[in-house]
């Protein structure tokens, strides 16, 4: 089961402190900057793991850090440009819903390479044994199924809902800058905007 990991919720909690407190360009206080320690404070988590994670997000450009006796972080953006996605990624790494999808070559291979594969395997007499050692070359991933799966095309456009899902959300949202319907209803303006683009 899908399931954002404690250390991804507290790096959505601690943004969400920054942004609330109006860290960040364009903010009430976007010329200051707000520390570890106060922000390990709020959050009453140790400052060690606080530190970390500012550090991290600093490194990735979420974050703008300063140094010295009065430094500290604010947020590099608008909390309503900084994505679900993004911090994920910091966090966990690029998502990935099933390991074929980080492999655009088992999609480009197509049917016609996958069903030859398949066929040079019945053709030898041994099938289950040859198709094991045959599609574990295809885009070099090591699934045994990949040449023949009928799920992988429709799990890749499940990966992609989610992933525009967690590009849809942002931390405004996250940290109740606004408020859900509203959220809701811009998304359904953007959707609406989108498809009639789309549909001239």
């Amino acid at each position: 089961m899908l399931r954002i990991s404690k250390k991804a919720d507290y790096a959505v909690f601690l943004l969400g402190a920054i942004a609330r407190q109006g860290v960040y360009p364009g903010g009430e206080a976007a010329d200051t900057v707000v520390s570890a320690h106060e922000i390990a404070k709020q959050a009453g988590l140790n400052k060690s793991v606080v530190a970390n994670l500012l550090k991290e997000f600093s490194r990735h450009g979420v974050l703008d850090s300063v140094r010295g006796l009065r430094g500290g972080y604010r947020l590099a953006s608008h909390p309503s440009q900084i994505s679900l996605g993004q911090i994920l990624e910091v966090v966990e790494g690029k998502f990935v819903l099933v390991d074929c999808v980080s492999h655009p070559a088992a999609f480009l291979t197509g049917d016609a390479a996958s069903a030859g594969e398949v066929s040079a395997a019945t053709d030898a007499g041994s099938s289950a044994e040859a198709s094991l050692a045959d599609e574990t070359t295809i885009g070099g991933h090591s699934c045994s199924l990949i040449g023949f799966c009928p799920s992988k095309q429709p799990m890749r456009v499940v990966h992609e809902r989610i992933s525009q899902l967690f590009a849809d959300i942002h931390l405004d949202e996250l940290c109740s800058m606004i408020p859900v319907a509203n959220a809701t209803t811009a998304q359904t303006a953007i959707s609406n905007s989108q498809a009639t683009n789309s549909g001239n």
